[in-house]
């Protein structure tokens, strides 16, 4: 028999119908249990995300198990499949591994259970309630509309995507590719794949400046290649003079934007992602259904203006 203890005074089942409380008296304890997935924890955004996650969902009432998959996008699958014949939980939460975890998904919808996608989604969200990330999209767009902004509308801009046909890759481009279209007079001089590393980048982007071609801006999808990109802009001697965006706010990004060798990278938003997730998660449970089963909140830039203010606000809990 489970215990509350309520003004000082164990409260019992029988007690609490005793004292004419019901058994309402008893149901404060937690709004259910989630299982909570994320594809692995290995870089610092991902690791904060667990934690604000589990934090946020704690403090609005949920029990949470946390579990990552190390990329393994069977693994997922398997962890969905047991939290759903453990008959524990309420609702899933999933940073997707791959459209495999569909299947289990499926399984989960069947149990009778809410499923929810956070961060990374999958194509088909045929059985998902709702997904909840930050726009990529508008990340694109906004790293050559603030290139826009420091060289004007005609320049020769350079750009390092991701891994063909990664979603990441291709949501970006979207953004990309919408933010050129609005400026035609940009002159897309070099565009090619880093593959989310620092070493195909450096690769990359040696090809580029040996040429001897002019490039005025560069946009980078993330930290990780802006990191090798720079190491080949030092060695050209326009470290700090192009201007160059990308995404994650890693550490040696942030030291980056601090010398002046970079103008800004974009945070994905982890707490507002989160807190987005338990709102949705809480009006499922209630018996309501989202206005949208998209919803995207906005990524938060990092200059060097306001760099003081994020470190400040994203120190205390690890990450970056």
């Amino acid at each position: 028999m489970k215990l509350r203890k309520v003004s000082g005074i164990i409260l019992t089942a029988t007690l609490a119908m005793s004292l004419g409380l019901g058994m309402n008296a008893l149901a404060e304890e937690s709004k259910g249990k989630l299982l909570f997935l994320q594809t692995h924890n290995n870089n610092s955004f991902m690791s904060y995300m667990g934690e604000i996650f589990v934090e946020t969902a704690e403090n609005a009432g949920y029990e949470v198990d946390h579990l990552t998959a190390d990329s393994d996008e069977s693994k997922q699958l398997s962890q969905i499949e047991q939290g759903v014949s453990s008959g524990e939980y309420v609702g899933i939460v999933c940073d997707c591994t791959g459209e495999g975890v569909t299947q289990g998904f499926k399984e989960a919808k069947e149990a009778g259970m809410y499923v929810m996608t956070l961060h990374e989604g999958v194509t088909d969200n045929t059985y998902v309630d709702a997904v909840v990330a930050c726009s990529l999209a508008e990340t694109g767009y906004q790293h050559i509309k603030l290139e826009v902004d420091e060289l004007g509308d005609a320049f020769n801009l350079a750009i390092v995507n991701g891994s063909e046909g990664h979603g990441a890759t291709v949501a970006i481009r979207q953004g990309y590719d919408r933010a050129l279209e609005e400026f035609p007079n940009i002159n897309v001089v070099f565009d090619g794949a880093g593959n989310w590393n620092a070493e195909d980048a450096m690769a990359l982007t040696e090809s580029w400046f040996s040429s001897g071609t002019q490039i005025d801006g560069i946009v980078c999808m993330n930290d990780g290649m802006a990191t090798g990109v720079r190491q080949v802009m030092k060695d050209n001697g326009v470290l700090g003079k192009v201007p160059i965006y990308s995404n994650d706010c890693e550490e040696d990004t942030l030291k980056a934007i601090e010398a002046g060798e970079q103008s800004g990278s974009f945070d994905m938003n982890a707490q507002a992602q989160c807190e987005k997730a338990i709102e949705i998660m809480d009006l499922l449970l209630s018996g309501g259904t989202p206005e949208e089963k998209e919803n995207y909140v906005d990524p938060l830039l990092v200059t060097k203006e306001n760099l003081a203010d994020y470190r400040a606000t994203h120190s205390d809990s690890g990450s970056y």
